[in-house]
């Protein structure tokens, strides 16, 4: 079947004849050439958007030239063109339509788009097309930050050099993308969080009861105009017959069945990393790190760093397992929108399954919650969204500027803090923050609070249970106790992660628990649910818990200090008598010695899991019993020195509050927990409504802060990072370095089988040497790395690992299509070792083989490991995906710059050269395996 021709290359000369040529301002650049070699037998790769943006020939003023030059030839622009670089009208011959030798590499364009009246159309497709499918990152690859940033700035370029009302009009579709794209999504999560909380207010229920009207209904629901007692809603003792053993064993069947759902409901969504599988049984190091696990093979593993900076040999190690829809999917989140792509976290079946399987797991009586996921939740809304809108799906670093707002918007509807969903996503989870996404953030949480509230989920006008007030300011002698509160934060937040870590080094790196995890989830549920039976705190819904420890008490006047305290109701956490405050603060201890450490042992399991509510919990029962026993102190000595600026009387409300004891302890572990500060802080002023406690709560949270980092440097999340390899690199603090490249990066060497390609002889490689130099890198654990190409030991560009994969993988299709053979799957395929593939980076060379292609018919001559020169008969041109302006440090540059390139300019890669010669090619991935491991910076972090 013919196929068009499409042009080969169309660019502007390189930035280094262009510095000789060009010798004045009034000099004008060379015209634009496009070389189209008839009679080729080879492959004929379309110009990409790489090739064209990594290019230096490519300038504002070249892309000026292009725009002008499709206006002139009455060529009109039309919506998806201003989404791929342009390229410039070629003037073909007759000839031209019958050269059935030149083949796109990428047969991706439909047979209507290939169908095109004229050559330059046709042309124009195919390079579109390529592009297109050229966008995407592979799965568990790190994004080229600069690569989009020039991509985008060009797009941006484009349109605005679109003339007339037209260009206007398409200006004003392109602006407004971002902001329908906020307000869909904003209206998406509320609307999510509304399903969830319903649900899950009524299946939590079900575990004690049922009600009698409508089985459907939660217990709030159902008592809603029953006054003190409610016979519409029944126990499961009244319908077991009053036995209490039998509703004891139905209350724990139940737990464990709804969180055997959820856990089963997450399995399937496992997907498998290229990333090391954790060893079952640790022998470690000091610092806990496996001494057997390579680094070599899996992208942010451990390495083995020697005094001369040489890794270790590689060892086979098997695979580890993600479940998408477990656990928080906050760290997770935050290393997506450092650059880290991992697809199926963020797609629609995640989303479908973690939000089913989130209600089952709180239902469950878990210690966990909901507020983490939310996060997790609302950036799968947002990335959904964005493939609806060309601008977002098409750029990967804009993307996350969209991911950003979304995180905000889950912050929004778990607390009802728009103002503290900003900050989350400002503070805790955002790589890369503009002024435009923090804008765009305010709005998308704004708007999904807004709708949420409109929802009602709790038929009481509040997006969350947990929202208080108070009417009282604080005294003075408060504020040592709210610093003590804040120490003792920091201490349970420090040990929280201790035992966390502990826990799961002991028990879920066994290797029969590690084989089963769905055996842990049982388990831990099994003995959630049996403990917490017995305490009327460790029973409730974790939200319910939180507002009730937060809340305050209405007394109404105190007779004398040993008689009864007149309140209104009869509650254990508004003590009435002195006998109550010892029985209220020792309910409340085992309260929180429980919760404590379920939630730490709980955090991990293969089920949704959030954190923030349960560890709010925790320290708001810390708080609760810091705050009666100060109440019982008022009342055992009321001319204490202590309490001298306290009103005279008795009344309990005059002086301390224990509700706000509760919310500056919840704000206080949750700071040690997670280490967020100003977010936190504002989280807690829009849930209590009361510009009177900003300071306590901002001082327990700073002091929590210091005494946690002092005590574990790692948050939760670092820890859930670190135990996932994940390669993220912390821009929020500043290292210490005092080495240079030279003592970390081994010289590469230069054989048959490196990952080095050397033109200095031929520009000629077969495709067989590129799949062997590729599997080598692919094996070293760099998917997304680049294979450097070196003429007279000078480094000349960059082929990326992605893009030559996909040339490879296309030759060996159209192999195999040629000769007939069925293939399930490209590897069963062997490679054919003529098939020859030319690499250059030289602007003359590529004229001049393009030119000789054109004029000897495609033959020409090489030299193929120093053996006598060959006929090439066909050749794949693979100068289009070269990346000509590689980022190069000198062998001498100190570990700093290095930090600041890959943090500052999202650099995947940094080339090291000595003298001008090449040297080696540093990864990130490999920087971030010396920052955590290497002895030079393991413990100078500030």
């Amino acid at each position: 079947m013919p196929s068009e021709s499409v042009p080969l290359i169309s660019r502007a000369p390189s930035a280094a004849s262009t510095a000789s040529t060009v010798d004045s301002e009034t000099q004008t650049r060379s015209p634009v050439r496009t070389f189209e070699p008839p009679g080729s037998a080879g492959l004929v790769l379309p110009p990409t958007i790489r090739f064209d943006l990594h290019s230096p020939g490519i300038t504002p003023r070249s892309l000026h030239t292009h725009v002008q030059t499709a206006v002139h030839t009455n060529q009109r622009l039309s919506l998806p063109d201003i989404f791929v670089p342009p390229l410039p009208v070629s003037v073909h011959t007759a000839d031209d339509a019958s050269d059935q030798a030149s083949i796109p590499l990428s047969d991706i364009a439909s047979s209507d788009e290939r169908t095109t009246t004229t050559a330059a159309t046709a042309a124009s497709a195919a390079v579109a097309a390529d592009a297109s499918k050229r966008l995407w990152y592979d799965d568990f690859t790190t994004i080229d930050w600069v690569h989009d940033f020039i991509k985008e700035s060009f797009r941006v370029k484009r349109l605005r050099d679109l003339p007339g009302f037209r260009g206007r009009l398409i200006r004003a579709r392109d602006a407004s993308q971002g902001w329908i794209l906020i307000l869909v999504i904003g209206s998406s999560v509320a609307c999510v969080a509304y399903l969830i909380d319903a649900a899950e207010q009524r299946v939590f229920d079900w575990r004690s009861g049922y009600c009698g009207t409508n089985w459907f209904l939660p217990k709030h629901d159902c008592c809603a105009d029953s006054g003190d007692t409610c016979a519409a809603w029944l126990e499961w003792k009244l319908a077991l017959r009053g036995s209490v053993l039998a509703e004891y064993t139905l209350y724990i069947t139940l737990s464990v069945a709804l969180a055997l759902i959820a856990v089963l409901l997450t399995f399937t969504t496992a997907s498998t990393t290229p990333f090391p599988k954790p060893p079952s049984t640790v022998v470690g190091n000091s610092r806990g790190i496996p001494s057997d696990t390579n680094a070599n093979l899996a992208p942010g593993a451990p390495v083995s760093v020697s005094s001369e900076g040489h890794k270790g040999q590689p060892a086979a190690a098997p695979r580890s397992i993600i479940y998408t829809a477990a656990g928080s999917g906050v760290a997770e989140v935050k290393t997506i929108l450092s650059g880290f792509v991992i697809k199926k976290f963020l797609g629609s079946y995640t989303l479908f399954i973690k939000s089913i399987a989130l209600v089952l797991s709180i239902s469950s009586g878990l210690n966990v919650g909901k507020e983490g996921p939310y996060v997790h939740i609302a950036s799968c809304v947002g990335n959904i969204a964005s493939r609806f809108f060309s601008k977002f799906n098409n750029n990967d670093g804009k993307r996350r500027e969209i991911l950003s707002a979304a995180a905000s918007a889950g912050v929004a509807v778990a607390f009802g803090s728009p103002l503290g969903g900003v900050l989350f996503s400002l503070e805790e989870v955002s790589y890369y923050f503009p002024p435009k996404t923090l804008i765009r953030s305010f709005l998308c949480a704004v708007i999904s609070a807004l709708v949420l509230k409109l929802l009602n989920p709790y038929g009481t006008g509040r997006i969350v249970i947990f929202e208080v007030s108070y009417d009282h300011d604080w005294h003075a002698f408060e504020f040592l106790i709210f610093v003590f509160i804040g120490a003792c934060g920091g201490v349970i937040g420090a040990a929280f992660g201790r035992l966390n870590v502990w826990w799961t080094r002991i028990w879920r790196r066994n290797q029969f628990v590690s084989q089963h995890p769905v055996v842990d989830v049982m388990l831990m549920a099994a003995v959630t649910a049996a403990i917490s039976y017995f305490n009327v705190y460790t029973q409730k819904p974790a939200s319910e818990l939180l507002y009730d420890l937060a809340r305050t008490c209405t007394y109404r006047t105190a007779s004398s200090l040993d008689s009864s305290l007149d309140y209104e109701e009869d509650d254990a956490l508004c003590p009435t008598s002195m006998a109550m405050y010892a029985s209220s603060i020792w309910s409340l201890t085992v309260a929180f010695v429980i919760k404590s450490v379920l939630t730490a042992v709980t955090i991990g399991l293969k089920v949704p899991a959030g954190i923030y509510v349960p560890s709010m919990v925790s320290g708001a029962l810390f708080g609760r019993i810091v705050g009666l026993s100060v109440q019982w102190l008022q009342y055992k000595a009321p001319h204490l020195f202590l309490f001298s600026s306290c009103p005279a009387g008795n009344d309990p409300r005059a002086c301390t509050i224990p509700g706000v004891y509760a919310i500056v302890g919840a704000g206080a572990v949750m700071a040690g927990v997670t280490r967020m500060t100003v977010t936190l802080a504002v989280i807690l002023f829009e849930l209590t409504g009361s510009l009177d406690h900003v300071l306590p709560i901002s001082v327990a949270i700073l002091i929590s802060k210091w005494v946690a980092q002092a005590l574990e440097p790692n948050s939760i999340y670092d820890v859930i990072m670190h135990n996932n390899n994940f390669p993220f690199l912390d821009n929020q603090r500043t290292p210490g370095f005092s080495l240079t490249l030279h003592e970390i990066v081994p010289k590469a060497t230069i054989s048959s089988t490196s990952p080095v390609i050397d033109i200095t002889d031929s520009s000629y490689i077969s495709a067989a040497a590129l799949r062997t130099k590729l599997a080598v890198l692919q094996m070293s654990g760099e998917l997304d790395g680049s294979l450097p190409i070196l003429r007279n030991q000078v480094l000349v560009g960059l082929l990326p690992a992605p893009e030559l994969e996909y040339a490879l993988d296309k030759i060996k299709e159209r192999d195999a299509n040629a000769s007939g053979i069925q293939y399930g799957d490209l590897s069963d395929v062997a490679d054919n070792y003529e098939n020859m593939c030319h690499i250059s980076a030289d602007d003359q060379e590529i004229q001049r083989f393009y030119f000789d292609r054109s004029s000897r018919h495609s033959q020409s001559s090489f030299h193929s490991n120093g053996s006598s020169p060959s006929i090439i008969t066909a050749a794949t041109d693979l100068t289009p995906f070269v990346d000509r302006a590689p980022i190069s440090l000198d062998i001498n540059s100190p570990l700093a710059m290095v930090y600041l390139m890959f943090v500052r300019l999202g650099l995947r890669m940094v080339c090291v050269v000595e003298d001008g010669k090449f040297w080696a090619v540093l990864h990130k991935k490999r920087f971030i395996e010396y920052c955590r491991f290497g002895d030079d910076n393991m413990d100078t972090w500030f």
